[in-house]
């Protein structure tokens, strides 16, 4: 997760809230100092967090790389970085999930944070990381490192009473809740199947799934509200998961009026998704049913015979930043769409500014002096990296220039993803 920072506008000396950019010293920390790295973050976001959840933190082997900003011997900002791998349309590539990104309060509007970006990304790119994702608090942020919006999710509400399905032949199958060892045997096969065919699924390994998945760090003595975990089988395999909770309340005449929340629910197959999403809304004593960061073709909206009341909202997900645009398009499948050559704007990166030449057939992507059928910044290259959003869409918002006509049709068809992308977890 990544912190909001006064950025709307870009203060200019005379102005009563100029202040003058700092020499800050950007340091790379080792995992013993962890709990330090997460003072920032802890700090903006106004957390309370137990010590053993900040401690376990340093366990997880994707957080390859922690920097922070030093004012002398202060910690005045910091940037995290995890080393995943994460799908696209056609295979995976190396992902660098850009996390814990803070400033604290009395340093701000000091170019602390775009020192930590330029830092971050150079060291993405030493690593041979092409791809750079997060999840951004404030969606005015990160448009000038060259990140772009690059899928879309769902935030459902839905009454339990109005979640009947549409009539559908279904196969045996049954639930069974699981305790976190025995989900720990079960949950990550089904997740990487799963992931195997969505754009923007990251990878986890095994301590990620016990520390960020399956500890129950929100559970208190009294809560009533654990973390539930069901695996969905049918013909006796394991085909999806559920992690939820369920929160009973009673009104005075003790009518149920509780909320089930899902925190994950994977299916490996359509079949497997829908069952599970079955077996969430036939819990009983729940007036309501809460789900966030679904996908945006989640089947949902056409499996209950009243979609209106899913609630639907719709906010951003996933942003991505190509760190190295050439690497990165090799790194994605294409339909065979015929060539199309794509000019990149990249001012924070200035490596990446160029033509590149995408020949849909072959898969070959390579730099070239041809003229370009496209012009885009890296932001918007970002957000269709994926397949999240079509260049049609982005053309529209001029975002992206047709230099020839028919190219932003043939970008469509090149990039075309038979998934929208996402992401269950915000990391």
């Amino acid at each position: 997760m990544s912190l909001p920072s006064a950025s709307r506008a870009r203060p200019q000396p005379g102005s009563w809230w100029y202040v003058r950019p700092m020499d800050v010293d950007i340091r790379l920390l080792d995992a013993e100092r962890h709990v330090e790295f997460g003072v920032p973050i802890v700090t903006a976001f106004g957390l309370q967090l137990p010590p053993e959840r900040l401690e376990q933190g340093r366990r997880i082997p994707e957080l390859q790389l922690r920097f922070g900003a030093f004012d002398g011997d202060l910690l005045v900002g910091s940037a995290g970085s995890f080393s995943f791998s994460m799908g696209t349309p056609g295979g995976p590539v190396a992902v660098a999930g850009v996390t814990m990104v803070a400033v604290m309060p009395t340093h701000r509007r000091r170019g602390i944070l775009t020192r930590l970006m330029r830092r971050q990304l150079d060291e993405a790119r030493a690593r041979g990381e092409a791809v750079a994702a997060l999840w951004a608090s404030e969606s005015t942020i990160y448009g000038r490192y060259g990140y772009g919006m690059a899928s879309q999710c769902w935030t459902a509400s839905i009454e339990r009473a109005r979640a009947a399905f549409l009539p559908a032949a279904e196969p045996p199958w049954r639930a069974r809740l699981l305790s976190p060892a025995e989900a720990l045997g079960v949950f990550p096969g089904i997740h990487e199947r799963a992931r195997r065919a969505t754009p923007g699924m990251p990878s986890r390994s095994e301590i990620w799934w016990e520390v960020r998945r399956l500890r129950d760090w929100e559970a208190r003595p009294g809560s009533g509200n654990p973390l539930q975990m069901a695996a969905i089988e049918i013909e006796g395999r394991p085909e999806a998961y559920a992690l939820y909770r369920v929160g009973h309340r009673w009104d005075p005449v003790q009518l149920a009026s509780g909320a089930l929340t899902v925190v994950e629910a994977v299916g490996a197959t359509p079949l497997a998704t829908r069952l599970v999403w079955r077996y969430l809304l036939d819990i009983d004593l729940m007036e309501r049913v809460e789900a966030n960061l679904l996908p945006i073709d989640h089947p949902l909206l056409l499996l209950l015979a009243e979609p209106r009341r899913l609630r639907l909202q719709v906010t951003d997900g996933v942003w991505v930043r190509l760190v190295d645009v050439e690497a990165a398009l090799a790194a994605r499948g294409y339909a065979d769409g015929g060539a199309l050559t794509i000019e990149v704007e990249d001012a924070f990166c200035p490596w990446n500014t160029g033509r590149f030449r995408l020949d849909g057939g072959a898969g070959r992507v390579a730099r070239t002096d041809a003229p370009a059928d496209l012009r885009l910044d890296v932001a918007a290259l970002g957000s269709t990296y994926l397949g999240g959003l079509s260049f049609r869409r982005l053309a529209d918002a001029g975002r992206v220039e047709e230099r020839v006509p028919g190219a932003v049709a043939r970008a469509d068809a090149l990039f075309r993803a038979e998934r929208a992308p996402w992401c269950p977890e915000i990391f």
